[in-house]
């Protein structure tokens, strides 16, 4: 089977005030009631009124479920998609984080699959239409990735759902609506972006069409998340992260990720650490660990954060100075030290195990075992 290297067929908006736009897009497409998942503090704000009267003038109705949880138990999303069963609902509006986004494309696929959501894990789905959404941050990419992260709360770990048939028919990018993230969050969500352009640029799937995209939304975030962690209203700068998050996402659906990913999806499911510190963590350890195997491509990187290079840098010293330059603007943001998330690993082998067994470690440019594993671990915990 052809795998083409370039592909994007989500229609996207994106202006200050988009959010506004949700009536037209969704009633213009023929729906007549729809599920409606946010937080909320969408409600608190007036956002999730706006949409409401938005959708009530093109004569869409909107029920609200109102129960995002971070990292998204396998039971929340199978709740919702009874719910939308039990109230008749012909489609799904998330807006929100990663968490609300994926949430979404899970429950809107069991709209049209019957069973359990961790049935699909193994097993394929039919297409899923109905679904738009809208990030209110700027990191995760979920509105364009083709995965849906669900938290397996039996065996705890955090799984990548293929959901490649329930893709979104529209995604609104509202700079607007990411104005009222904390700088903590900016920063985190921000920093997720940026792993996202760097493993997509770096692994075995990684192509010449893609590596365009992905040094340019590198490049975006090096320049404009100092700017929205000091500033939180600079709306032109908002929307440039906004960009290049949605185009991180769209990375992920095209060259997927590498060990970065499979390192913060353990640690995160095993420790609770957001996701965007624990890819912020693990991307120095990383670096060094692919260097020998893409040297040229660390060295971009690496420059593109403000490293400078003789020429005459051994890969392993490309790698060393890369992940300095990381470290130094992932710190310079105001990023903790990964000791105040106070983890103590008991089993380090164990979880070395898990990131050698997990999908996206087995793009990565350089074989990861389970002794590579357990030294990126140390160094992402600091042990």
């Amino acid at each position: 089977m052809l795998n083409y290297t370039f592909v994007q067929n989500i229609k996207v908006l994106a202006f200050p005030g988009a959010v506004g736009c949700f009536g037209e897009m969704v009633g213009t497409a023929g729906y007549k009631k729809a599920m409606f998942i946010h937080g909320g503090s969408l409600r608190r704000s007036g956002v999730a009124d706006k949409v409401a009267a938005s959708l009530a003038e093109y004569g869409v109705e909107c029920v609200s479920f109102e129960k995002v949880k971070s990292d998204p138990p396998a039971e929340l999303i199978d709740e919702g998609a009874a719910f939308a069963k039990e109230n008749g609902c012909d489609c799904v509006i998330a807006i929100g984080g990663g968490s609300a986004i994926d949430m979404a494309k899970a429950i809107n696929m069991l709209r049209f699959n019957e069973g359990s959501v961790m049935e699909y894990f193994a097993k394929p789905h039919v297409a899923s239409p109905g679904l738009f959404v809208a990030p209110t941050t700027a990191g995760t990419g979920a509105e364009l990735s083709t995965g849906s992260v669900i938290t397996d709360t039996v065996h705890n770990m955090k799984l990548p759902l293929p959901v490649n048939n329930s893709m979104p028919e529209a995604v609104v990018l509202d700079p607007e609506l990411t104005v009222s993230m904390p700088a903590a969050m900016t920063m985190q969500t921000g920093l997720d972006a940026f792993s996202h352009a760097v493993e997509g640029y770096c692994n075995l799937m990684s192509n010449i069409m893609m590596d365009q995209i992905c040094e340019k939304i590198m490049e975006i975030v090096a320049e404009n998340l100092p700017v929205v962690v000091k500033d939180g209203s600079d709306i032109a700068a908002r929307a440039k992260m906004q960009a290049a998050a949605c185009m991180g996402g769209w990375s992920l659906t095209n060259v997927y990720a590498n060990v970065g990913h499979s390192l913060a999806h353990v640690v995160g499911a095993n420790y609770h650490l957001v996701h965007g510190s624990a890819c912020s963590y693990g991307l120095p350890p990383v670096l060094k660990h692919i260097a020998p195997a893409v040297p040229q491509k660390v060295r971009r990187i690496g420059e593109i954060l403000g490293a400078s290079f003789t020429g005459s840098e051994t890969p392993e010293e490309i790698g060393v100075k890369a992940a300095d330059a990381y470290i130094s603007f992932r710190d310079g943001l105001g990023m903790p030290s990964v000791k105040e998330a106070n983890i103590v690993v008991e089993d380090l082998d164990t979880l070395a195990t898990l990131v050698v067994n997990e999908p996206f470690a087995q793009l990565t440019p350089m074989p990861v075992d389970k002794d590579a594993a357990a030294k990126m671990l140390r160094e992402m915990l600091a042990l």
